[in-house]
């Protein structure tokens, strides 16, 4: 579905269920209760009998569910495999034909799952495999007519060119697509996040910083009925945490850490927490936005051990040591060996405290890792 409120007509012709994640987004787009549109069991009984394919398709999309839901509690490099194979059974229904109805419907769902597997392959830190199915599902997504998701397929293409850091291909994928002027408010947002931090990377402040001002501008907390589905994710913390890596890439610690500090507390405020705890360390136990407000810390964790600021690194390394508990994000935990090596083994008059530096060891045997070696 190209976007939310196809989505919503796909619903309303008895070809789609939302799960519980999705919900709240037709509430905004209906005026509607939550109990209106998928409470009772009378609302049930008026909805038409689905036909087999629909049923396939349904089941497919209920897996993408489960698997976003796993990402990003548990992070998406545990369940790479398992959404690489999810993609792999989907992308077989289509190419034997064994199905019956509508084939865009199963391309539709297959190019999400696609999307979600290279998302995983990419938390995992496997590049190169990602890049391979993010073209293979973008493929079936244009077969679907689903521009929505294409365009997030483009997206993550950008996104895999700015990890590895070819900022000029990142640059021409979000500049191409921008410029027709046609995109919905919250892709436009993420592709000007795309530019900015190819800009930055390749040196040129003043551009990275206004096209990261443009995205703001672009990005409204209220979804627009022209906003694909997917868009749920792209938030004020999400916006912060690309401000503070832009100006962590721009070498501008200081100015990167109020951001960094400001996405992860976005994050950790739509889940359950103790909010009597002291400040400092905050321990998240809510099953939204585990994994980004883990990798939201462990770069502010990186900011603050890169500038020797050990107090202050102290409070954050113990709300990471229990995300590490529950939390596997390879990509993350690149940034995360590199602090904890940091901690370890700064010495001299100006190095961490005990209590620091055990906890750093704390997080290195959670993860196996030799940092007292090399």
């Amino acid at each position: 579905m190209a976007s939310l409120e196809g989505m919503i007509k796909q619903w309303e012709a008895g070809r789609y269920t939302p799960g519980r994640r999705y919900r709240p987004l037709y509430v905004k787009v209906t005026g509607k209760s939550e109990a209106e549109l998928f409470g009772g069991e009378q609302r049930r009984a008026l909805l038409p009998v689905v036909t087999e394919q629909s049923d396939y398709a349904a089941t497919v999309r209920d897996t993408n569910e489960h698997l976003i839901v796993l990402d990003s509690r548990y992070g998406g490099t545990a369940i790479a495999d398992v959404a690489v194979q999810a993609f792999t059974a989907a992308r077989h229904a289509l190419g034997t034909g064994q199905h019956d109805g509508d084939e865009h419907d199963l391309q539709a769902a297959a190019g999400e799952t696609g999307e979600i597997a290279a998302w995983c392959l990419y938390d995992g830190d496997r590049l190169t495999e990602s890049r391979s199915v993010t073209h293979e599902s973008m493929l079936i997504s244009r077969l679907a007519g689903d521009r929505g998701m294409e365009l997030f397929q483009l997206s993550h293409l950008a996104l895999i060119d700015v990890q590895e850091r070819n900022s000029r291909e990142a640059l021409q994928i979000a500049e191409h697509t921008i410029e027709p002027g046609n995109l919905a408010p919250r892709v436009e947002a993420l592709f000007k996040i795309r530019a900015a931090r190819a800009l930055a990377q390749a040196g040129h402040k003043e551009r990275a910083l206004a096209a990261l001002d443009r995205a703001s501008g672009a990005l409204q907390e209220s979804l627009h009925p022209r906003d694909p589905y997917w868009t749920w994710w792209l938030d004020a913390s999400e916006l912060a945490w690309h401000r503070g890596i832009l100006h962590m890439e721009l070498g501008e610690l200081e100015t990167a850490m109020p951001f960094l500090d400001r996405a992860a507390q976005g994050r950790l405020m739509r889940d359950p927490y103790d909010p009597s705890r002291p400040a400092g360390a905050v321990v998240a136990r809510g099953q939204e936005w585990g994994r980004a407000a883990y990798n939201d810390l462990v770069h502010l964790m990186l900011a603050l051990t890169m500038a020797s600021a050990w107090r202050e690194t102290e409070a954050i390394t113990a709300t990471v040591a229990d995300f590490t508990r529950e939390v596997t994000s390879a990509r993350t935990e690149v940034m995360l060996r590199w602090a904890v090596n940091a901690i370890v083994r700064t010495s001299g008059p100006d190095r961490p405290s005990s209590t620091l530096e055990g906890l750093a060891e704390q997080i290195a045997g959670t993860r196996g890792w030799d940092v007292r070696s090399g």
